[in-house]
């Protein structure tokens, strides 16, 4: 892509703009490159609003820089510009008044600043429809049919409780996946959410521990507690894993493999949620770069510095797996809508992927893990007998 890359500064008198105003292209003819698309023209906007400045934000007309029509107030037109593989040409052009030397200034440098990180990247997108579509049940966990765990984890809790054995809770619910349970027992319950809190756990009867697994909890990590707890209390029973919740534990594998081939992370949506704080943990241990994009103007040319991209979705998707709409369909690419509980003003995934899509040619990768429980029919009766005889 970058033998493909060009900068141009042009003069016009076609285009009209306000005193103090900027204009943002979302559709242009380049003198010599022709009509090209701008998908990423709302990430200019957005900078240029928090900047002060008043911004059009529009299609320029076909006479554009260089062309003819009643003249306007000279301006100055910065622009950069790539050849897409799908064919055409593809960029960024913003244009102010040729008198207005703040304007010009910022122009100049937003094009120069997004031009250098124009290049081919991997973006990778995952989000809490990887575990399905849906809203949230009784564990908190983003499924798409209804999740028995909770239920199965709580009936396990008070029988193991009815039955006068200690109980201890292993794992921990991902912050921001649920509350459990919703009724106590009045027996002894205790928590081993690590592996040192189970090393240190003190029972009355070694003889009398049961263990319930904690819906909304990542089952590999609880593994790792139980086979603590089972080195030290050899008579350790409890729940079935048929019963355990594994959504938490494939949003974790996921979002751990995207990172660990990513350069960054982007967070769009709301904050808080379980699938946000496992990434964010994630990427604080592989030292990846983190940005919550609470809006589009937090957004800089440092955080997509790289070839892998991984864009995290934290609210109800915008788009399924594969169909990030194309940027020249005209579909809105603004601020992002839909149904989940999306913070006020923060972009989508769909917008973001839109944005990425117009600073160089993009491929779109979506990470999905998901992980069912099998119940396997008992072999018939013949084929015992015939494996008895041999």
């Amino acid at each position: 892509m970058n033998r493909s890359k060009r900068s141009d500064v042009f003069s016009s008198t076609s285009l009209r703009i306000a005193p103090g105003a900027l204009s943002v292209a979302t559709t242009w003819r380049h003198p010599r490159r022709g009509w090209m698309d701008c998908p990423a023209h709302p990430l200019l906007s957005a900078h240029a609003l928090r900047a002060g400045f008043a911004v059009a934000t529009l299609p320029w007309p076909a006479s554009g820089p260089g062309g003819r029509q009643e003249p306007a107030p000279p301006t100055t037109v910065f622009a950069v510009s790539y050849a897409s593989p799908e064919g055409g040409h593809r960029g960024l052009a913003v244009a102010a008044r040729s008198d207005e030397a703040a304007a010009l200034a910022f122009a100049r440098h937003q094009i120069e600043s997004w031009g250098a990180v124009l290049r081919t990247r991997r973006v990778l997108h995952v989000s809490e429809a990887a575990a399905g579509d849906g809203g949230r049940l009784a564990c908190g966990c983003p499924v798409g049919r209804d999740c028995p765990s909770a239920g199965y984890a709580e009936r396990s809790l008070h029988r193991s409780a009815d039955r006068g054995d200690e109980v201890v809770v292993v794992g921990e619910p991902v912050t921001g996946s649920g509350t459990w349970p919703r009724r106590m027992p009045a027996g002894q319950v205790m928590r081993a959410a690590t592996l040192r809190q189970a090393e240190a756990l003190w029972v009355r009867d070694p003889d009398r521990l049961a263990f319930v697994v904690a819906p909304g909890a990542v089952v590999s990590e609880a593994v790792g507690i139980l086979g603590v707890l089972r080195r030290r209390f050899p008579r350790l029973r409890g729940q079935h894993p048929g019963e355990w919740c594994y959504t938490m534990d494939d949003l974790d594998t996921a979002v751990g493999s995207v990172l660990a081939q990513s350069d960054a992370l982007l967070v769009t949506g709301r904050s808080g949620g379980p699938l946000a704080s496992t990434a964010l943990v994630r990427a604080a241990r592989t030292g990846v770069r983190v940005r919550e994009l609470t809006s589009l103007d937090r957004l800089g040319p440092q955080d997509i510095d790289g070839a892998t991209v991984t864009v995290l979705d934290t609210a109800a998707p915008e788009t399924g797996p594969g169909t990030v709409p194309d940027p020249g369909s005209g579909v809105d690419v603004g601020t992002g809508s839909g149904t989940g509980a999306r913070q006020e003003g923060a972009p989508g995934s769909r917008s973001v992927g839109q944005i990425l899509a117009g600073l160089g040619p993009a491929s779109h990768i979506w990470r999905v893990v998901r992980t069912e429980t099998v119940a396997l029919p008992p072999p018939s009766r013949a084929r015992t007998e015939s494996r008895a005889t041999v």
